[in-house]
Protein backbone atom coordinates (compact mmCIF):
# COMPACT_ATOMS: atom_id res chain seq x y z
CA UNK A 1 0.00 0.00 0.00
CA UNK A 2 1.28 3.42 -1.00
CA UNK A 3 1.03 6.33 1.47
CA UNK A 4 -0.69 9.51 0.20
CA UNK A 5 1.48 12.63 -0.03
CA UNK A 6 0.30 16.29 -0.40
CA UNK A 7 -3.27 17.66 -0.54
CA UNK A 8 -6.20 16.36 -2.46
CA UNK A 9 -8.15 18.64 -4.77
CA UNK A 10 -11.06 18.67 -2.34
CA UNK A 11 -8.88 19.72 0.57
CA UNK A 12 -7.36 22.46 -1.54
CA UNK A 13 -10.78 23.78 -2.57
CA UNK A 14 -11.96 23.82 1.04
CA UNK A 15 -8.82 25.72 2.07
CA UNK A 16 -9.31 28.24 -0.73
CA UNK A 17 -12.94 28.72 0.24
CA UNK A 18 -12.07 29.38 3.87
CA UNK A 19 -9.27 31.75 2.85
CA UNK A 20 -11.63 33.65 0.57
CA UNK A 21 -14.12 34.16 3.41
CA UNK A 22 -11.33 35.37 5.69
CA UNK A 23 -10.02 37.80 3.07
CA UNK A 24 -13.51 39.16 2.39
CA UNK A 25 -14.10 39.66 6.11
CA UNK A 26 -10.80 41.41 6.68
CA UNK A 27 -11.35 43.59 3.60
CA UNK A 28 -14.79 44.63 4.82
CA UNK A 29 -13.44 45.50 8.25
CA UNK A 30 -10.70 47.59 6.63
CA UNK A 31 -13.19 49.42 4.40
CA UNK A 32 -15.52 50.12 7.32
CA UNK A 33 -12.66 51.44 9.43
CA UNK A 34 -11.43 53.58 6.55
CA UNK A 35 -14.90 55.02 5.99
CA UNK A 36 -15.25 55.77 9.70
CA UNK A 37 -11.85 57.47 9.76
CA UNK A 38 -12.71 59.58 6.70
CA UNK A 39 -16.02 60.56 8.31
CA UNK A 40 -14.34 61.68 11.52
CA UNK A 41 -11.63 63.59 9.66
CA UNK A 42 -14.16 65.30 7.39
CA UNK A 43 -16.40 66.16 10.33
CA UNK A 44 -13.43 67.67 12.14
CA UNK A 45 -12.42 69.69 9.08
CA UNK A 46 -15.97 70.95 8.60
CA UNK A 47 -16.31 72.00 12.23
CA UNK A 48 -12.91 73.69 12.16
CA UNK A 49 -13.76 75.64 8.99
CA UNK A 50 -17.17 76.69 10.31
CA UNK A 51 -15.85 77.67 13.75
CA UNK A 52 -12.98 79.64 12.24
CA UNK A 53 -15.42 81.49 9.99
CA UNK A 54 -17.69 82.21 12.96
CA UNK A 55 -14.72 83.51 14.97
CA UNK A 56 -13.69 85.85 12.15
CA UNK A 57 -17.23 87.16 11.73
CA UNK A 58 -17.62 87.72 15.48
CA UNK A 59 -14.33 89.64 15.61
CA UNK A 60 -15.41 91.69 12.63
CA UNK A 61 -18.79 92.54 14.10
CA UNK A 62 -17.15 93.45 17.41
CA UNK A 63 -15.19 96.30 15.77
CA UNK A 64 -17.97 97.48 13.47
CA UNK A 65 -18.73 101.14 14.09
CA UNK A 66 -15.75 101.66 16.41
CA UNK A 67 -14.81 105.34 16.87
CA UNK A 68 -11.51 106.52 18.29
CA UNK A 69 -13.35 109.54 19.72
CA UNK A 70 -16.48 108.49 21.63
CA UNK A 71 -17.73 112.09 21.67
CA UNK A 72 -17.79 112.21 17.88
CA UNK A 73 -21.13 111.57 16.24
CA UNK A 74 -21.55 108.58 13.97
CA UNK A 75 -22.29 110.90 11.05
CA UNK A 76 -19.03 112.80 11.60
CA UNK A 77 -16.93 109.68 12.19
CA UNK A 78 -18.38 107.87 9.18
CA UNK A 79 -19.26 110.33 6.41
CA UNK A 80 -21.13 109.27 3.29
CA UNK A 81 -19.01 107.43 0.72
CA UNK A 82 -19.29 105.58 -2.56
CA UNK A 83 -16.96 102.63 -2.12
CA UNK A 84 -15.79 100.81 -5.30
CA UNK A 85 -16.77 97.41 -3.88
CA UNK A 86 -19.58 98.18 -1.44
CA UNK A 87 -21.21 101.05 -3.28
CA UNK A 88 -22.81 104.08 -1.58
CA UNK A 89 -23.06 104.20 2.23
CA UNK A 90 -24.90 107.01 3.99
CA UNK A 91 -23.33 109.15 6.70
CA UNK A 92 -23.38 107.24 9.98
CA UNK A 93 -24.03 103.91 8.26
CA UNK A 94 -21.50 101.21 9.19
CA UNK A 95 -23.22 98.04 7.97
CA UNK A 96 -24.60 97.37 4.51
CA UNK A 97 -26.13 94.23 3.03
CA UNK A 98 -24.99 93.65 -0.54
CA UNK A 99 -26.73 90.33 -1.23
CA UNK A 100 -27.64 87.12 0.58
CA UNK A 101 -24.00 86.13 1.16
CA UNK A 102 -22.19 89.49 1.13
CA UNK A 103 -22.09 92.45 3.50
CA UNK A 104 -19.84 95.44 4.22
CA UNK A 105 -18.78 97.12 7.45
CA UNK A 106 -16.95 100.30 8.47
CA UNK A 107 -14.84 101.08 11.53
CA UNK A 108 -11.94 103.25 12.64
CA UNK A 109 -8.70 101.39 13.41
CA UNK A 110 -8.01 101.27 17.14
CA UNK A 111 -4.20 101.41 17.23
CA UNK A 112 -1.13 101.90 14.99
CA UNK A 113 -0.02 98.78 13.17
CA UNK A 114 -3.55 97.41 12.86
CA UNK A 115 -4.39 95.30 9.82
CA UNK A 116 -7.52 94.58 7.88
CA UNK A 117 -9.10 91.12 7.89
CA UNK A 118 -7.28 90.40 4.63
CA UNK A 119 -3.93 91.10 6.32
CA UNK A 120 -3.21 94.50 4.76
CA UNK A 121 -1.54 97.10 6.98
CA UNK A 122 -3.77 100.10 7.64
CA UNK A 123 -1.97 103.37 6.89
CA UNK A 124 -2.12 106.78 8.60
CA UNK A 125 -3.32 105.67 12.03
CA UNK A 126 -2.64 108.45 14.59
CA UNK A 127 -0.37 107.64 17.51
CA UNK A 128 -2.31 110.01 19.75
CA UNK A 129 -5.26 108.40 21.59
CA UNK A 130 -8.75 109.77 21.00
CA UNK A 131 -7.75 111.24 17.66
CA UNK A 132 -9.98 110.37 14.74
CA UNK A 133 -8.83 108.26 11.80
CA UNK A 134 -10.08 107.51 8.32
CA UNK A 135 -12.70 104.74 8.39
CA UNK A 136 -11.79 101.31 7.05
CA UNK A 137 -14.20 99.47 4.76
CA UNK A 138 -14.26 95.67 4.68
CA UNK A 139 -16.42 93.45 2.48
CA UNK A 140 -17.16 89.84 3.41
CA UNK A 141 -18.52 87.48 0.77
CA UNK A 142 -18.88 83.81 -0.08
CA UNK A 143 -17.28 82.95 -3.44
CA UNK A 144 -16.50 79.50 -4.86
CA UNK A 145 -16.60 77.81 -1.46
CA UNK A 146 -14.37 80.44 0.17
CA UNK A 147 -15.20 83.09 2.75
CA UNK A 148 -13.36 86.17 1.51
CA UNK A 149 -12.57 89.56 2.94
CA UNK A 150 -11.82 92.27 0.38
CA UNK A 151 -11.23 89.50 -2.17
CA UNK A 152 -8.75 87.57 -0.01
CA UNK A 153 -9.73 84.02 1.01
CA UNK A 154 -9.75 83.65 4.80
CA UNK A 155 -11.64 80.35 5.16
CA UNK A 156 -12.32 77.45 2.77
CA UNK A 157 -14.78 74.59 2.55
CA UNK A 158 -17.82 76.84 3.05
CA UNK A 159 -20.84 75.84 0.96
CA UNK A 160 -23.48 78.32 2.15
CA UNK A 161 -24.00 81.35 4.39
CA UNK A 162 -27.17 82.82 5.82
CA UNK A 163 -27.54 86.19 7.57
CA UNK A 164 -30.39 87.69 9.59
CA UNK A 165 -29.94 91.33 10.56
CA UNK A 166 -31.17 92.65 13.90
CA UNK A 167 -32.49 96.14 13.25
CA UNK A 168 -34.53 99.09 14.43
CA UNK A 169 -35.51 102.37 12.79
CA UNK A 170 -34.48 105.05 15.31
CA UNK A 171 -31.75 106.04 17.75
CA UNK A 172 -33.06 103.63 20.36
CA UNK A 173 -30.39 100.93 20.57
CA UNK A 174 -32.82 98.04 20.94
CA UNK A 175 -33.53 95.42 18.29
CA UNK A 176 -37.13 95.39 17.13
CA UNK A 177 -36.87 92.61 14.53
CA UNK A 178 -34.59 90.28 12.58
CA UNK A 179 -34.78 90.23 8.82
CA UNK A 180 -32.65 88.79 5.99
CA UNK A 181 -33.14 91.97 3.91
CA UNK A 182 -33.01 95.16 6.00
CA UNK A 183 -34.59 98.27 4.53
CA UNK A 184 -32.49 101.21 3.40
CA UNK A 185 -33.43 103.27 6.49
CA UNK A 186 -32.95 100.38 8.93
CA UNK A 187 -30.20 100.57 11.55
CA UNK A 188 -28.41 97.27 11.99
CA UNK A 189 -27.52 96.43 15.60
CA UNK A 190 -26.79 92.69 15.50
CA UNK A 191 -26.37 89.77 13.17
CA UNK A 192 -27.44 86.15 13.31
CA UNK A 193 -25.63 83.86 10.91
CA UNK A 194 -25.42 80.20 9.93
CA UNK A 195 -22.57 78.53 8.09
CA UNK A 196 -22.64 75.24 6.21
CA UNK A 197 -19.32 73.56 5.53
CA UNK A 198 -18.69 70.57 3.24
CA UNK A 199 -15.95 67.96 3.09
CA UNK A 200 -13.53 68.35 0.15
CA UNK A 201 -14.15 64.76 -1.02
CA UNK A 202 -17.06 62.35 -1.14
CA UNK A 203 -17.09 59.94 1.80
CA UNK A 204 -20.60 58.46 1.91
CA UNK A 205 -21.87 55.30 0.27
CA UNK A 206 -24.82 57.16 -1.24
CA UNK A 207 -25.89 60.74 -1.83
CA UNK A 208 -27.89 62.25 1.01
CA UNK A 209 -27.55 64.77 3.84
CA UNK A 210 -30.09 65.89 6.42
CA UNK A 211 -28.22 69.16 6.88
CA UNK A 212 -28.21 69.86 3.14
CA UNK A 213 -31.91 69.03 2.79
CA UNK A 214 -32.78 71.26 5.76
CA UNK A 215 -30.88 74.17 4.22
CA UNK A 216 -31.83 73.87 0.55
CA UNK A 217 -34.99 71.78 0.71
CA UNK A 218 -33.61 69.12 -1.64
CA UNK A 219 -31.13 66.24 -1.52
CA UNK A 220 -27.51 66.83 -2.64
CA UNK A 221 -26.15 65.35 -5.84
CA UNK A 222 -22.89 64.26 -4.25
CA UNK A 223 -21.74 62.12 -1.31
CA UNK A 224 -19.90 64.81 0.63
CA UNK A 225 -20.39 65.36 4.35
CA UNK A 226 -22.20 68.60 5.27
CA UNK A 227 -22.06 70.30 8.66
CA UNK A 228 -23.92 73.40 9.86
CA UNK A 229 -23.07 75.74 12.74
CA UNK A 230 -24.77 78.98 13.74
CA UNK A 231 -24.07 81.93 16.00
CA UNK A 232 -25.10 85.50 16.69
CA UNK A 233 -23.25 88.65 17.62
CA UNK A 234 -24.29 92.12 18.64
CA UNK A 235 -22.35 95.10 17.34
CA UNK A 236 -21.25 96.36 20.73
CA UNK A 237 -20.23 99.76 19.40
CA UNK A 238 -23.82 100.28 18.24
CA UNK A 239 -25.52 98.88 21.33
CA UNK A 240 -26.09 100.38 24.82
Amino acid sequence: MHKQHGLSIIEMMVALLISSFLILGITQVYLDNRENTLFQQSQGQNIESARFSILLLEQTLAKTGYRRRPDETMEAAFPSINDPACGPMNAGSVVKRINATTFCIRYQPAFPGARTCSGDLIADIPNTPYEGAAPVVEMFQLTDGELRCNGQAIATGITALNFDYGINYNDDKRITEYTPEPAENARVRALQFAIMAASPTEIGKSAGSTVYEFWFGSAPNDKRLYTMLSSSASMRNLMP
